[in-house]
């Protein structure tokens, strides 16, 4: 195993079985949220930052009616299931291999001129350092077009219990600080379960966004949980993570030029 923490390529281990999440509520909701930010993407360009096995970007060509999705992750196992997965619009959807901590290369392809969107969902949650940190929203400034659209999911951490219990089905445990943060273990209550570790630096988990306004962002808005159909379909049910959420959606904007 790799001497860094957390393994940078601990997908690998368990990319065939990942996208079994999607069963879970956690993801139903999480995917609700990111529904909600995305809205109608008709003619528009996205960048999916750690996009792993393209969730999120075959739901962003499917439903959101994007032009075009490039997925970035470090695992090369989860781009390959990503890949080999059969679905509509699948041409839409590049894939390509990089450290999204780090500057991307130009010769990674990436759409000159940047994209309209870019996603960066979990990447925050692997972040070592607030120099990784800041290398992740230094990647997603760069790539956006002036007044384009930043989206990402990030971990929160709920006090209730629910969290231990796996009512959503995930947990969090093994939590321990470290410098300028904590690291932790996810586990997701799929058949069969499996768990890997992540890491948060406090600004994250405090939706403190001094870094991405100093590098450009602004407009951040965090999604509401009840303004999506499926809270108003059962809220009884969603109650708990409404009152005390495990995750946010974050929203900005990249000023006009």
């Amino acid at each position: 195993m790799s001497n860094e923490f957390p393994p940078p390529k601990q997908y690998d281990t368990f990319a065939q079985s990942y996208e079994s999440i999607e069963c879970l509520p956690i993801s139903r909701i999480e995917s609700a949220l990111i529904d909600s930010a995305l809205g109608d993407c008709t003619g528009l360009s996205i960048l999916d930052l750690g996009g792993g096995s393209g969730m999120h970007a075959r739901r962003a060509v499917a439903q959101a009616n994007a032009a075009s999705v490039d997925v970035v992750d470090i695992s090369k196992e989860m781009l390959r299931v990503g890949q080999s997965t059969t679905s509509p619009n699948s041409d839409r959807i590049r894939w390509l291999e990089a450290d999204v901590s780090k500057p991307l290369s130009p010769t990674l392809g990436l759409k000159e001129g940047g994209y309209d969107v870019v996603m960066a969902n979990w990447v925050f949650d692997h972040a070592t350092s607030e120099e990784a940190l800041t290398g992740m929203w230094a990647n997603i400034v760069q790539s956006l077009k002036p007044g384009g659209k930043f989206l990402g999911v990030r971990v929160l951490f709920p006090e209730s219990e629910y969290i231990t219990k796996g009512k959503y089905g995930v947990t969090f445990t093994k939590r321990e600080e470290i410098a300028g943060g904590w690291k932790y273990e996810i586990g997701c209550l799929t058949d069969p379960p499996f768990s890997f570790w992540s890491t948060s630096m406090r600004s994250t988990l405090d939706l403190d966004h001094e870094i991405p306004k100093r590098l450009g962002l602004d407009q951040f808005e965090v999604v509401d949980y009840q303004e999506t159909e499926l809270v108003k379909s059962d809220p009884g049910f969603w109650e708990e993570l409404v009152r005390d959420p495990s995750l946010a959606v974050v929203v900005a904007r990249k000023p006009e030029a």
